[in-house]
């Protein structure tokens, strides 16, 4: 039971930083969902770059999101995050392109 104890009250220790990183994770993976969500729909019928794009263009909303939940992060700022965001795009549009194709055959 002693060794318990601690696993226990590890939470209520760090609960400030938890809820930050919660936040951002929570976006984080919304933001993700509304990308899959969106290319499935467009590379249908379109090409997967471009279904890639739009998809980006279509989950603005949730990603503005994902970097305000970065931006209240105490290790960034807001000029880190306007410095990352290509990237992150970058990165989940590369993502999304190496998908694997969804196919009925």
């Amino acid at each position: 039971m002693r060794r318990v104890l601690p696993f226990v009250l590890l939470p209520f220790l760090a609960v400030a930083p938890a809820r930050a990183e919660e936040s951002a994770g929570a976006r984080h993976a919304a933001w993700q969902s509304c990308l899959d969500v969106a290319f499935a729909e467009q590379a249908r019928t379109a090409s997967r770059s471009f279904a890639a794009t739009k998809a980006v263009t279509t989950c603005r909303e949730p990603e503005d999101a994902y970097l305000a939940a970065l931006s209240t992060s105490p290790m960034m700022d807001g000029e880190d995050v306007a410095r990352i965001r290509p990237a992150l795009v970058a990165r989940a549009r590369e993502r999304l392109i190496g998908l694997p194709r969804l196919s009925a055959l």
